[in-house]
């Protein structure tokens, strides 16, 4: 009897920490409840929504997206959200970097359930918002997309003030990445387009000791092209709050694309 009620006190107390760290929760549909808003009362620093809006429009699992709590209202109120073509201005006059759209940003990838984040220049294309990187062969990061095509970048505006809190700027792009190797359509152009945007940052120095057209061989022989196709990018800038706006802003791709 004495051994019953241990091993019941046992399992209740195991119960009762496992609960207590995120960590340990089952997964069910939606999640496990502490992922989630317990709306009680509007914050006064709530994004703007429709009149109209019940709490759990957005505070709930919908089956269909994992969308968090502060972006879900986006999708399903037109208050504070800008015209789509307006959207893609906002993404390509952030990401336009010195005027040639290359910037650093933080690929994410993944391989058997292990992430990987690597740092890497993209180029963006201003007109279909596909990004373009040249990268050596035999790099993590390749072996992973090889494996696993889904990939995710992120793009932050460093500020020497560190007011991210009131005055951030940046971008999530979630999408598919294609590998190009020479000889398959469009590296050519990739690869020029890398080559062209990478000298305009670098040193004469480098550019003395290898002509352009010995570097674009040397990118054709031992570098792969990483195409982004963006399905979903979420701009965030401060000064959209300051315009009476949602701090986030959602482009996604037109069906079928």
């Amino acid at each position: 009897m004495r051994l019953i009620f241990s091993a019941v006190v046992f399992c209740g107390l195991l119960m009762c920490w496992s609960s207590c760290f995120a960590g340990y929760a089952g997964w069910q549909d939606g999640g496990p409840d502490y992922i989630y808003v317990k709306p009680i009362k509007k914050s006064p620093f709530h994004m703007p929504y429709d009149e109209g809006m019940k709490c759990a429009a957005c505070h709930s699992w919908d089956g269909v997206d994992a969308y968090t709590s502060a972006t879900m209202s986006l999708t399903k109120s037109t208050s504070g959200r800008l015209p789509r073509d307006e959207i893609h201005k906002a993404i390509i006059e952030t990401l336009k970097g010195s005027g040639d759209y290359r910037e650093m940003y933080a690929l994410a990838t993944s391989f058997n359930d292990e992430p990987l984040a690597t740092c890497a220049e993209f180029i963006l294309d201003p007109a279909t918002l596909t990004l373009y990187a040249s990268s050596e062969k035999q790099t993590e990061k390749l072996f992973h997309i090889a494996a696993n095509p889904r990939v995710s970048l992120v793009y932050v505006r460093q500020r020497s003030d560190m007011m991210y809190f009131t005055d951030p700027t940046g971008v999530q792009i979630k999408g598919r990445a294609v590998q190009l190797k020479d000889g398959d359509p469009g590296f050519d152009e990739a690869a020029k387009l890398c080559l062209e945007t990478a000298m305009n940052h670098m040193p004469e120095e480098m550019k003395q000791k290898m002509t352009p057209e010995a570097m674009l061989n040397s990118i054709k022989k031992n570098q792969l092209i990483t195409k982004v196709i963006p399905e979903r990018i979420v701009i965030t800038r401060g000064d959209f709050i300051r315009r009476g706006l949602h701090r986030k802003q959602i482009w996604e791709s037109a069906p079928g694309t």
